[in-house]
């Protein structure tokens, strides 16, 4: 949210984590592993405590980056908020598709510092074994409707279905729709400045002029460039175009083609 100018930083259990377990195998994260619960429950801890810290020093949103796919963590994340007057948006995505959750795995698990140095194949196996060990325990958010209290975003197939509950106010509807527009595959952004206009041969700036011959002869040459930009079997193309002559010149075009 920093590009809204609101002070926003993220506190990752993992990384606090990494300093007591750098590289644990899937067992450990066995929530019948007595051990590795006190070690996570520790340094979830650590992270909140920083968070609480920095939201004291004038922070504005405070991201704890963290499973809590229990109802009792997720209780005791917001007891302590309410306790500190913090206001708390938990954000759950869901997905049941299995496809897209190795396909995830492999485009970022297998590169977390977890699995530095590891085989990658190895890593998304590991991976896959402890996302098991969570659904052991994990409770979807209000599930059992008893958490309807709580303000929540809950993404189900990454943005295929979103559910939101109790968002009340107009720093929780730009997380929300900041959230909602999210992508977790790699995917390619084009930008074109509309071709030459009649003001730019007068050298005057803004306006709503038309284009001029050659900036007529950009926008025709703008679909061939895409086309091979994209490539024969492209993928459907969402179009965003000022409203300038200049510039729907340019998406007539593309449109036409």
């Amino acid at each position: 949210m920093t590009w809204l100018s609101i002070p926003a930083k993220t506190f990752n259990v993992g990384n606090y984590r990494r300093h007591d377990a750098p590289q644990p195998s899937a067992d450990f994260f066995d929530n019948s592993n007595a051990e590795g619960e006190r070690r996570r429950r520790a340094a979830a801890e650590a992270a909140f405590a920083d968070m609480l810290g920095w939201f004291r020093q004038g922070g504005v949103i405070g991201i704890l980056d963290a499973t809590n796919s229990t109802k009792e963590r997720r209780k005791w994340v917001m007891d302590i908020c309410t306790r500190e007057g913090i206001e708390v948006l938990f954000v759950e995505s869901k997905c049941d598709n299995e496809e897209l959750i190795m396909a995830n795995i492999r485009d970022v698990k297998t590169t977390s510092p977890d699995y530095q140095g590891q085989d990658p194949e190895a890593a998304a196996l590991d991976f896959r074994n402890r996302i098991k060990h969570y659904e052991k325990v994990y409770k979807s958010i209000d599930e059992d409707g008893d958490e309807s209290h709580y303000t929540y975003l809950k993404m189900m197939d990454v943005g295929s279905q979103v559910i939101i509950n109790r968002i009340q106010d107009y720093l929780q509807s730009r997380v929300v729709y900041y959230l909602m527009n999210l992508h977790i595959r790699p995917r390619s952004v084009w930008l074109s400045r509309h071709g030459e206009s009649m003001y730019n041969l007068s050298g005057r700036i803004g306006g709503d002029a038309d284009l001029s011959p050659r900036g007529h002869q950009y926008a025709s040459k703008l679909p061939e460039l895409v086309r091979q930009s994209v490539g024969v079997s492209a993928i459907p193309l969402n179009l965003f175009t000022a409203h300038f002559a200049s510039a729907r010149v340019n998406t007539h075009e593309l449109i036409q083609s």
